[in-house]
């Protein structure tokens, strides 16, 4: 499943230390900067190919931390409470998030 430019984005901001760091600049690049291949290729020095590339595998490594770790799945959630200011639903969703398995 291909995600969206903002689902991409939001899961680098959560998992990006875990990333190469081609990986990451070519991906917050393409989410954050709307940068076309080529431009990114330019501004980092590698072939459009090794820019998809880097994007592609950066993408999977985002998809398969995020379905192991859910960590932006609970900050999505905590967000909307702490936003929400309530203070029940904050606890119901950290208790929810540290007894899964």
């Amino acid at each position: 499943m291909a995600l969206t430019k903002i689902q991409l984005s939001e899961l680098l901001q959560v998992y990006a230390q875990m990333l190469t760091e081609k990986q990451r600049e070519a991906l917050s690049m393409y989410c954050d900067c709307d940068c076309s291949l080529s431009e990114i290729a330019g501004e980092v020095g590698i072939s459009r190919q090794g820019v998809r590339d880097a994007i592609v595998k950066g993408e999977s490594t985002l998809v398969k931390l995020e379905e192991a770790l859910h960590l932006a799945e609970l900050y999505r959630k905590l967000s909307v409470a702490v936003e929400q200011q309530d203070k029940d639903s904050v606890f119901g969703v950290a208790k929810a998030f540290v007894s899964k398995e």
